[in-house]
């Protein structure tokens, strides 16, 4: 049984740049400090969590049992990493 591609998700400029850090896994801290449209924490995590929203995407916690285990509250203890589904977007781009 082949699988249905999914339709391109159309992102907005935060989203993108916050996704092509993320090929390896990226402290919250330092995506903070990379992005450069936008440096305020609140808005950079919401683009994170769209980013998970859509799958493109994930928590990577080395210390956790569970990788995609985050507290959205406490972002600054969690690392983030693109998925196979995100390195397909930004290819696809």
């Amino acid at each position: 049984m082949e699988r249905k591609k999914s339709k391109v998700v159309e992102l907005p400029e935060l989203e993108k740049e916050v996704l092509q850090l993320c090929i390896f896994p990226e402290s919250f801290e330092s995506i903070v400090d990379e992005c450069i449209s936008e440096k305020k924490q609140s808005i950079v995590a919401d683009a994170i969590k769209n980013l998970i929203h859509y799958k493109l995407l994930v928590a990577a916690n080395e210390d956790l049992h569970l990788s995609w285990v985050y507290d959205s509250d406490k972002m600054k203890d969690s690392s983030f990493k693109a998925t196979a589904r995100g390195v397909e977007w930004m290819e696809a781009q």
